[in-house]
């Protein structure tokens, strides 16, 4: 009896651990996974073992009083994402009032966002939700079908309006909808 007590625990633990690693633990295994694709893939850029060719070139106007033409590129950190593509900055020059940045494509975070996207997906079941929409949609016939009345309702003040002006100001006065001209009448028992 006690090994069973025992069995039920370590199952009860076990589902437990699985259930929080679906909660938030992909997202913090993927998180990690993309910060050390990032130091590498910063480390490679500092130390230039990259080729010229494979970067990508972004010519943005830059027309502010008083800037001065570089003459050589300065390193630059950030990225950018252009067309669902990651792009880290290498190196960036202001010339006759353009900057240049030259960025280097980053394809394993790129890999790694979509992963995570498709496996948060799978997780969750996103993608079999949209079936199931559009399969409901298509079915027709008695039992599927409904009677749904739209009403729609307009709230306006009825009656004219004035406005007096005085002294460079102008006050709204919205005028009763409806002149009461005698009382309600008396309720008795």
């Amino acid at each position: 009896m006690h090994i069973f007590i025992s069995v039920k625990k370590l199952i009860a633990i076990l589902l437990l651990i699985i259930y929080l690693f679906n909660l938030a633990g992909y997202s913090l295994v993927f998180h990690y996974l993309i910060c050390q694709s990032e130091d590498k893939f910063a480390a490679q850029i500092d130390g230039n073992k990259y080729k010229d060719a494979e970067l990508l070139e972004i010519s943005i106007p830059f027309n502010l009083p008083y800037t001065q033409n570089s003459s050589e590129f300065e390193s630059l950190d950030g990225s950018v994402e252009l067309n669902g593509i990651l792009y880290n900055y290498v190196k960036r020059r202001i010339y006759n009032d353009t900057l240049y940045i030259m960025c280097l494509s980053n394809q394993q975070r790129t890999q790694l966002i979509k992963e995570k996207s498709k496996y948060a997906g799978e997780v969750n079941d996103f993608t079999a939700g949209k079936k199931e929409k559009e399969s409901s949609a298509k079915k027709s016939g008695p039992s599927t079908e409904y009677n749904n009345t739209i009403t729609q309702y307009r709230f306006s003040l009825p009656g004219n309006t004035a406005i007096q002006e005085s002294n460079n100001f102008a006050v709204f006065i919205p005028v009763p909808a409806i002149e009461i001209s005698e009382h309600p009448p008396q309720f008795t028992c």
